[in-house]
């Protein structure tokens, strides 16, 4: 008889291995572990505690209240605001900036999912923002898996949006391009849908913006390592895709930019921090 404790661990351990699959192919697990250990070296200072329901989050905001749009800088899947810190101070010298540790990260509360489906990321951002009195509208700066996340909280909250910058972003139809180069491999399911991704055969993106938009694609091609069971020439394959993934984010709006970050791999905001720096700088620019 199963207890619904081993219910739950078996979610648990299926939700982490689809989120990893997909997840992999933006930066493969080894690199990741080791580019959390570079952004360790650099601590953001105290943050402020928000409750969010039953929990708090952890948020660190700099720069003069005064100044909007506000930037507010979202961490990829599974992945604290340290990441920030080398775009959080100068970006402070000229906007409001703000970057948080989502649920289960750093040092915010844990929650009851993890990894959080879209819908419950999203609604932590929005969340914490009302309840900080941080001033909106919001530039949202997206890295990785949060690209989507940013995309779906400018679907519901519109009017709170004043521009967009991905960094590397996931793509919704990442899933369904992957299964399609390898056959072999997972079946994109429930649990991939729960993070975002699209899992019926066919669906493609249609979200489009009127927002102004720079979007920064790695340029570096990613390790294949031991960490992927496509082939090498698969793997090929998926850089290229992955490429179109940001050229096409970036036409999704009129006032959108392709920016290539030709020395970075996945983490553009550790490897090239000056290049989101100048992105944020310009969507901030009036238009």
């Amino acid at each position: 008889m199963k207890t619904a404790t081993t219910v739950n661990s078996k979610r648990v351990r299926v939700m982490r291995f689809s989120m990893s699959v997909a997840y992999a192919l933006s930066i493969p697990i080894s690199v990741i572990g080791q580019t959390g250990e570079k952004a360790a070296e650099i601590s953001p200072h105290q943050p402020k505690m928000i409750r969010v329901g039953d929990r708090r989050l952890a948020v660190y905001c700099d720069g003069k209240a005064e100044r909007a749009p506000t930037v507010i800088l979202i961490p990829g899947g599974g992945r604290p605001a340290q990441d920030w810190t080398k775009v959080q101070p100068p970006v402070a010298g000229f906007a409001r900036v703000c970057s948080y540790d989502p649920a289960n990260l750093g040092a915010s509360d844990k929650a009851t999912n993890f990894p959080q489906p879209i819908e419950e990321a999203v609604e932590d951002l929005h969340a914490w923002l009302k309840a900080s009195g941080e001033r909106g509208p919001f530039v949202l700066v997206a890295h990785s898996l949060s690209g989507i996340h940013a995309r779906r909280f400018e679907i519901k909250y519109k009017s709170e949006v004043a521009g967009l910058v991905f960094v590397d972003s996931s793509h919704e139809e990442q899933s369904l391009r992957l299964h399609e180069l390898d056959p072999n491999g997972p079946v994109p399911d429930e649990n991939n849908a729960r993070l975002g991704w699209y899992i019926k055969p066919g669906q493609r993106l249609e979200w489009k913006t009127e927002l102004p938009l720079i979007v920064l694609g790695r340029g570096k091609p990613t390790p294949r390592g031991n960490n992927t069971s496509l082939t090498a020439e698969q793997f090929v394959a998926w850089d290229r895709i992955w490429r179109g993934f940001q050229e096409d984010l970036a036409k999704r709006s009129k006032h959108g930019q392709f920016r290539l970050a030709e020395q970075s791999g996945h983490f553009i905001q550790l490897e090239q921090p000056d290049l989101v720096i100048q992105a944020i700088r310009d969507v901030l620019k009036p238009r």
